[in-house]
């Protein structure tokens, strides 16, 4: 009985009825069936399973170091250097689009803190919800916890001779403080059996043994907190918040309503708001990303969805007005819009310079350790290589072609595995500098076996041999019957918004 109403309880929950749940598994079965065939049949030969362990086993060592230049490796660039750079690397150096525009922001945060009342008015409502601020009885509890009654019995045996309770908990269970303290609960935080044991005892006692699901607990009260009712003093602040926040939602509507009237007679959106009493608020230049021009955040802009209206919105045209997350209501008016564009090398010259000057450091520094690769592939050992430039040589491994190695980028660990022999070395670019490693051990699978490894492979093969399965025949059956699927409408009816709608709004 207790399963069928926890399982209608489910069904309600998903959003089924039981003959929607019934028809729905209906229709799945066979399809299960059809896919359970599938899998039945699929399996990796034993050769490829050898063949892929090895190869996901295998694990090899190398020594590595740094490439770094010195102090006067980068030459200074001639004004032509600077020319060309910013010529070849527009998207370094372009503005993003910048809009001009006036706004009318109904902040119900800015209009609750002009909202005055009588601290007579708190009290009549303190009296009015006195029974939300009644707290009921609390006790500090602590608790051990055993799986069987015959250890529970004789740690209660050790607490009647005088063991203290936290000394019985740690030596006869285990548990420290931190594992033994419930903190303070109510009648309604527990089981009822639990509660009645808990509520009965006073300060300072310790219970015998309750079984309940879990095993049997015993339970001490460290502290008594009696019934009480918060004073007007401590919830005088929560009501005065409560209070402006009713009222200035009521405030915002109203405001927003006239304003939205003033706009409908043809007033401009500086017009409106004077005769509301409110103010156009003026942005000279405001990015997609709520910056101006110099980069900073431009402060108190109204939430979301203000960006994505105002981008959105046409040149000298009014928006509609509109809520945000936050409660509030804006309008907005679009005066210009700056285009995104090349900035003038004059007015970006130290950032191109700052740019190029990286950018050089980075070309030679590969340079570099291409050169020094190519001596250790020669036949030099990695460590005269790396004093002739004075860097410290240190060693990673053994390692698979998976796992991370801490500060080395993965794709030097890629290369390590294209190596085929040891002594032989490669350099690539992780972490804005150059790392040259060289192989010195390579460690196979041969002589290891680990079945639980295996097992996982051959879980992995045959799931991805049925996946392959599926997607041939669902192609197919596209095929057959003349399927066609418009990814770009369908992208756009998945992808969400910055206010978190889809591509069709809040359009149910």
């Amino acid at each position: 009985q207790i399963g069928s109403v926890q399982f209608d309880q489910l069904l309600r929950d998903n959003g089924y009825t039981l003959q929607e749940y019934e028809a729905a598994r209906r229709l799945e079965i066979p399809r299960m069936q059809m896919i359970e065939s599938f899998s039945a049949g699929a399996a990796g030969s034993k050769k490829l399973l050898n063949y892929l362990y090895r190869w996901q086993a295998e694990e090899r060592s190398a020594s590595v170091f740094k490439v770094s230049l010195n102090k006067g490796d980068v030459p200074k660039p001639k004004e032509a250097d600077l020319i060309k750079f910013h010529s070849d690397n527009p998207q370094l150096f372009t503005s993003p689009e910048y809009r001009d525009l006036v706004l009318v922001h109904i902040n119900p945060a800015k209009i609750a803190q002009s909202i005055k009342f009588d601290e007579a008015d708190l009290k009549q409502l303190y009296q009015e919800r006195i029974s939300d601020f009644r707290q009921t009885e609390r006790r500090k509890v602590s608790q051990i916890l055993f799986e069987t009654k015959k250890e529970a019995d004789k740690a209660r045996a050790k607490i009647e001779k005088g063991l203290d309770f936290d000394s019985v908990a740690d030596l006869v269970a285990g548990q420290d403080k931190n594992t033994t303290q419930l903190g303070s609960v109510s009648r309604e935080d527990l089981p009822e059996n639990l509660a009645k044991e808990v509520f009965r005892l006073g300060k300072g006692k310790v219970s015998d043994p309750v079984k309940d699901e879990f095993g049997y607990r015993i339970f001490k009260i460290d502290d008594v907190l009696p019934e009480r009712v918060k004073l007007f003093s401590e919830v005088k602040a929560e009501l005065a918040r409560e209070i402006r926040q009713d009222q200035a939602l009521e405030d915002v509507i109203r405001i927003s309503n006239s304003l939205e009237d003033s706009l409908g007679k043809g007033l401009s959106i500086e017009e409106a708001s004077a005769e509301q009493g409110l103010e156009a608020r003026r942005i000279i230049n405001i990015d997609q990303s709520g910056r101006d021009e110099n980069g900073r955040i431009v402060a108190n802009i109204p939430d979301k969805p203000f960006l994505r209206t105002l981008f959105n919105a046409s040149e000298r045209q009014d928006t509609f007005m509109t809520e945000t997350a936050a409660g509030g209501f804006f309008v907005l008016r679009v005066n210009k819009v700056k285009k995104s564009s090349v900035i003038p090398l004059e007015r970006v010259k130290d950032r191109v310079l700052i740019a190029w000057s990286e950018a050089k450091k980075m070309d030679l520094s590969r340079m570099k350790a291409e050169i020094l690769s190519n001596k250790i592939n020669d036949g030099d050992t990695i460590s005269r290589v790396a004093s002739s430039i004075k860097a410290k040589v240190f060693e990673i491994g053994p390692t698979n072609r998976f796992n991370r190695v801490e500060g080395i980028p993965r794709e030097l660990i890629a290369k390590l595995f294209k190596l085929k022999s040891k002594g032989k070395a490669s350099f690539i670019r992780g972490n804005g500098e150059y790392f040259v490693a060289s192989l010195t051990r390579i460690t196979s699978a041969d002589g290891r076996v680990d079945k639980e490894a295996i097992n996982a492979l051959k879980n992995e093969v045959k799931i991805s041999m049925v996946s392959d399965i599926l997607s041939q025949l669902q192609s197919a059956i596209r095929k057959s019957n003349n399927v066609s699927v418009n990814e770009v409408t369908l992208k756009q009816f998945f992808d969400s918004n910055e206010d978190g709608s889809g591509a069709l709004g809040d359009t149910p």
